[in-house]
Formats: C-alpha cells, structure tokens, sequence
C-alpha cells in the first residue's frame, strides 16, 4: 500500500469516525456485516442510499474490501443509456449524483475524486455488467426498483470472491411499468437463502422535512390503489 492510500484510508476512517448513525441504520450496517446480499428498501428519504455509501467507505477503511461497485438500472422511463446524449462520462452523470453527493457528505469532494481517479470506486451500468465478476468488492445496486428480475440475477451474480453485495430500493417509486417491478419478488425467491438479510425502512425513518412523511404516504396509498 503506497503512502497515498494509507493517506486516504486514514483520512475516511477519520471521517467516519464522526457520522451519527440513528439506530435503524446501525440495524442495516449490522444486517450487512452479517450476510452477504443485503436487501434495503423502504420509502424516500429514510437514508437507504447514504448508509450504503457509510459501509463501502467503513469497510475499505478496515481493509475489508479493495474496491466499491456502484450501479443503477439505467433503463428507467423507457429510456436505455444509448439515446441519452453526449459521451459516457455524461451519460452516467445523473445516475452518478446521489451515490457521489452522499460520499462528498462524509469525506469531502477532494478525497472523492481521488477514490474516482484511482478507480476504488467505479460506476457500472447494470446493463453492461454481463460477463465481468468484481472480487473483493462491495456492490450497491440502488433504486433497483426499476429493474426488471433477469437484471436483478444479473447483478447479484456478479459477486466474486471476497465480496458483498447491496440491493436497495423503494417498490413504490418505480419508473418502469409496474409489471415489470420485480423486486419484492426476487426477494421472495432468495430470502431464506443462508448468507442473504433484509433490512426495511418505514416512514418514521424518515431524515428528510418531516412533512415528507405525510407526502410518502399519500403516494404510497394512491400507488396501492391504482395510480388513478
């Protein structure tokens, strides 16, 4: 390990020394310590996408892993990467920005570039993942509530050696038809699996203007019924 890294690791350890996490989260960090595919969901704003940005920089810190893996179905509204305008870099760019801003939240822009830079974090399109196997890695597939089952399998089997894998998600905010959400069934399928845990949010977990509760929940009941 050269001295940058050691530079790096100690300034994210410093970092993380410093988050507060509410008890529902050090419940998901416990259920992902214990196992090794994790399924997150519950509604927005319960903190589903910053407590999995939290482990992966935890676990690179403690030299559990060498490298994070995040991804997104990027084929929401019908629309896939190809007819999105510009280079690749651009394209992910939107897909990126919550992941990045999370991390940016609890190590600053500087040492997230560098992770960027050195490729210790890397974004993978989950619809490019075919073929590749990542050792030694956390994986985090969020809002994978707009992907389809075979794109789920996909990406859980992409864990290799060493590694773990998150599935997060909120089954009421998808943007795919809802046909074709897929999530709580994949987790019906594989959730007495030995080595997978689930993890849920509810609306008292809510970190965000508490006015969203109320708002979560009306959109929740007028999903349920319809959306009429």
């Amino acid at each position: 390990m050269d001295k940058s890294t050691g530079s790096l690791k100690n300034h994210i350890f410093q970092c993380i020394k410093r988050v507060q996490l509410r008890q529902s989260q050090k419940n998901y960090v416990l259920t992902v310590d214990e196992n090794q595919i994790t399924f997150c969901h519950g509604p927005a704003g319960t903190s589903k996408t910053f407590t999995a940005c939290y482990l992966a920089l935890k676990m690179y810190a403690n030299k559990e892993i060498s490298r994070i893996v995040l991804c997104k179905p990027l084929e929401d509204s019908g629309r896939s990467l190809g007819f999105i305008p510009g280079d690749i870099d651009e394209k992910i760019a939107p897909y990126l920005k919550s992941y990045k801003s999370n991390i940016e939240k609890i190590i600053g822009v500087e040492k997230t570039k560098m992770m960027f830079d050195k490729n210790i974090i890397s974004f993978e399109p989950l619809a490019y993942m075919r073929g590749d196997t990542y050792d030694d890695a956390l994986m985090i597939l969020d809002e994978a509530q707009n992907a389809e089952m075979k794109s789920l399998m996909l990406f859980v089997t992409r864990m290799g050696k060493d590694s773990k894998c998150i599935v997060a998600g909120d089954i009421n905010q998808y943007d795919i038809q809802k046909s074709k959400v897929s999530l709580p069934k994949f987790i019906e399928i594989i959730e007495n699996v030995k080595g997978v845990g689930i993890h849920l949010f509810t609306e008292k977990d809510i970190v965000r203007a508490k006015i969203l509760i109320d708002i979560v929940k009306r959109y929740d009941n007028w999903k349920e019924n319809g959306e009429r």
